[in-house]
């Protein structure tokens, strides 16, 4: 696993930028967006809803979105510090993976070598975000001769407290699965995103992370494209 985790950061740290397909639940919607990697971060154009191409006022609307954030040097901090965020807390996930849990062999899925993991018991949570892996269970997909994550899902096995429940819980019964497909030789991204989780936070506000999103159809775009680079890419595809 510390092979595992070390070649997931190296990739991480190379920055590469891909395009590919989106598609993602949101209020009972599905969207199909085409989303490209900038060094300023992702941006997307909005494709179709629930399989419908996008009518002329939706359309006028998505280039509007997208001519306010190319000239809103305010929209364009936010994206950027947004997904910043994102990948760091990926990042420290993934990081933790061999401190965080016991791993047992638990045979094949096809080329892909099954683990199973739960908590270890003297995993101190260095944050408050890592504390819910002290609660985590669930089975993992590794390929043996690249030493690559291919899949992890699980649950939350315990209601997961925070200052005591006093400032939230999260419920048990949550479940998360990504998928991880190999997209180059050495470089591999995220295919699929599924998380349902619940619970409350501060003043007993509820909150709901529901998230199903696959990503597909991956193509590599410059290191160095900007946001009006990637929205002038984003509109020639779309045509």
């Amino acid at each position: 696993m510390k092979d595992v985790v070390a070649n997931e950061l190296t990739d991480r740290t190379e920055h590469n930028n891909w395009m590919y397909h989106v598609t993602k639940v949101v209020e009972q919607q599905t969207l199909t967006q085409l989303e490209v990697e900038t060094k300023d971060g992702p941006v997307h154009r909005l494709l179709t809803v629930n399989g419908s191409p996008l009518d002329s006022a939706q359309q006028q609307q998505e280039m509007v979105r997208q001519e306010q954030l190319i000239r809103d040097p305010g929209q364009q901090l936010a994206v950027k510090k947004q997904n910043d965020a994102d990948e760091l807390r990926l990042e420290n996930f993934v990081r933790l993976l061999p401190n965080a849990f016991l791993f047992e062999y638990d045979g094949w899925d096809g080329p892909d070598m099954r683990l199973r993991f739960r908590p270890k018991p003297a995993f101190v949570p260095p944050t408050m975000e890592s504390k819910a892996l002290q609660s985590m269970a669930g089975t993992m997909l590794v390929s043996p001769q690249q030493k690559r994550l291919a899949r992890m899902n699980g649950n939350l096995l315990e209601n997961v407290d925070f200052g005591f429940g006093i400032l939230g819980r999260i419920a048990k019964g949550g479940t998360f699965e990504i998928e991880r497909i190999q997209v180059s030789s050495s470089h591999w991204k995220t295919h699929l995103v599924d998380i349902h989780v619940n619970g409350r936070m501060l003043l007993f506000k509820t909150i709901s992370k529901q998230q199903h999103e696959t990503r597909s159809d991956f193509e590599s775009v410059s290191k160095n494209l900007d946001l009006v680079q990637a929205e002038a890419l984003l509109k020639s595809r779309a045509q």
